[in-house]
């Protein structure tokens, strides 16, 4: 059994949450940080039943949570051939930001309608933190750098739209964008400052030309020859 799934199972059953969706919802959730941390590669061919056994879990159960990976865009079926870890491509990843473009500005929008004083400092907090780690490279930004996107999604108290966010997730997960820290905080803070003003086109224009200078950002390197997307956890 895999400890880390083993503890989410514990920890879901604890809540009371039915054995049945948590179980896929944490085979689902291991498999993919398997993918996004590069213990998984792309190109390998993911067996069912090697991943049934290994994780304690029925065939169905992965086979179910490998339909949903198929669906982000983290794995690919092969006719006759199997499930494998999908490879990264270029034009797939520019699509994703147009589609997360969108999605960004659009909460950023809804959330100046309902953000408190707890709200601002807490997305200030983590825009300073994001910010710090940064200058040092460290692994630990993109994961802030999510919670912090995700703090503003939950503030629409739009579930819909909180849904959407969370399964088109690793679209913020696949790519480092190559950006000074100092750019990407002074952009942080623009949106933040709009939030709390209520100003939602402005809080919409910022989150949305935050998402824009990524994918340019992308867009130039790939023009130099310099761009590999690799998975970022």
């Amino acid at each position: 059994m895999v400890p880390g799934l083993d503890r989410s199972r514990r920890k879901s059953a604890a809540n009371g949450a039915g054995p049945s969706r948590v179980v896929r919802h944490d085979v689902r959730e291991e498999i993919e940080r398997r993918i996004l941390s590069g213990e998984s590669k792309p190109g390998e061919r993911l067996s069912q039943q090697s991943l049934a056994r290994e994780l304690g879990v029925a065939q169905g159960t992965v086979r179910e949570s490998l339909m949903e990976l198929q669906w982000l865009g983290l794995v690919e079926s092969t006719d006759r051939l199997g499930v494998f870890v999908d490879k990264l491509d270029v034009n797939r990843i520019c699509e994703a930001y147009l589609v997360r473009e969108v999605m960004e500005g659009l909460a950023a929008r809804l959330a100046s309608q309902n953000a408190g004083r707890a709200d601002i400092a807490e997305l200030r907090k983590l825009a300073d933190r994001i910010y710090e780690l940064a200058q040092s490279d460290n692994a630990e930004t993109a994961s802030l750098d999510r919670k912090f996107h995700m703090g503003i999604t939950e503030l629409t108290r739009n579930s819909t739209l909180m849904r959407l966010a969370k399964t088109y997730r690793a679209l913020g997960m696949t790519v480092r964008a190559f950006r000074e820290p100092e750019v990407i905080h002074s952009e942080h803070l623009r949106i933040i400052e709009a939030i709390e003003h209520g100003f939602a086109e402005e809080a919409e224009r910022q989150a949305r030309n935050h998402v824009v200078g990524a994918r340019q950002m992308i867009e130039l390197r790939v023009q130099q020859g310099l761009f590999v997307p690799t998975w970022v956890k």
